[in-house]
């Protein structure tokens, strides 16, 4: 969206104030190959994560304003009414000296990083079959593997990845996304871009289609709202003969962590084979009572 209008002129037609979720772009705009900080173009307000991008610890986070559109005095009141009255010390920590690397070596390392990334993406374009997303499709700091065309199992690599000491942060049976960062070193991407190299030849098959996630492709039939059917009386069934019944919980896999099913939904003989196909593949299954997919909660 920023490429195309800023969020300045989005704002002054639709006369609202706009948030942006950046979670993965706390490193924008502090690298002219990246795209610009969400404030400088006009967005009013942005929540972004420390601890994705930035070596802060886990659960690092930042709410980032403009006030001439969003009332400051409420924005503190809400965040203070949802805030912790106990907050971890060595997290605030960890965001303050992740926002200082930033501002004081960001551009050189953020430079070292997307020249690290394209180098990656350069030995992984070798590879029969493989595809990498390139910029603009992606943040150049960002290393997405498309697998089909090699017929490996993502699933089956991240395994091997894991093994190896090398976890990445999402992988499904198509794709591949660790995520690279500003504290990596070279010799560890480049290491980590070996062992994806190795594992799909070791994993290599026939050449099949992308086979989109089912969260793209399923029409939900919502039948109840999420509130009527989270507290509604409901009871546990055998998934297969929960089949026309009403979804009382929330059921994802992850990745792309979107739900297939959640509250008030009607059970889909689709649904629920995409879910079941899913977890034979070796996704994780999220949110579900039972991850087995063995039963699910059913509105009474």
């Amino acid at each position: 969206m920023f490429g195309r209008i800023t969020a300045d002129r989005l704002t002054k037609v639709l006369g609202k104030p706009l948030i942006v979720e950046a979670a993965w772009a706390a490193h924008f705009g502090f690298h002219p190959a990246l795209p610009p900080h969400p404030l400088t173009v006009g967005a009013d307000g942005m929540v972004t994560s420390a601890h994705k991008m930035l070596p802060a610890y886990s659960q690092g986070a930042l709410i980032l304003a403009r006030t001439e559109r969003l009332d400051v005095s409420r924005l503190e009141a809400a965040f203070e009414a949802t805030n912790t009255t106990s907050p971890a010390g060595s997290i605030l920590a960890s965001i303050d000296a992740a926002r200082a690397l930033l501002e004081t070596s960001g551009h050189d390392l953020l430079d070292d990083l997307v020249n690290t990334v394209t180098t990656a993406r350069e030995i992984l374009a070798t590879v029969p079959g493989l595809r990498v997303l390139e910029p603009p499709l992606v943040d150049p700091t960002r290393l997405v593997v498309v697998l089909p065309g090699t017929g490996a199992d993502g699933i089956g690599i991240e395994q091997d990845l894991i093994d190896q000491g090398m976890p990445i942060e999402m992988a499904d049976r198509d794709y591949l996304a660790p995520i690279v960062t500003m504290a990596d070193s070279r010799d560890d991407v480049l290491a980590l871009t070996d062992a994806i190299v190795r594992s799909v030849e070791r994993h290599r098959a026939r050449p099949r289609p992308v086979s989109p996630a089912a969260q793209w492709t399923l029409e939900p039939e919502s039948v109840m709202s999420p509130r009527e059917a989270y507290f509604a009386p409901h009871h546990r069934r055998p998934a297969q003969s929960a089949i026309g019944r009403i979804s009382a919980e929330l059921v994802a896999p992850y990745p792309p962590g979107i739900p297939v099913l959640a509250p008030g939904e009607r059970i889909t003989a689709d649904a629920l084979a995409s879910l079941l196909d899913a977890r034979a593949a070796g996704v994780r299954i999220a949110y579900a009572s039972d991850p087995s997919l063995a039963t699910l909660l059913v509105v009474e």
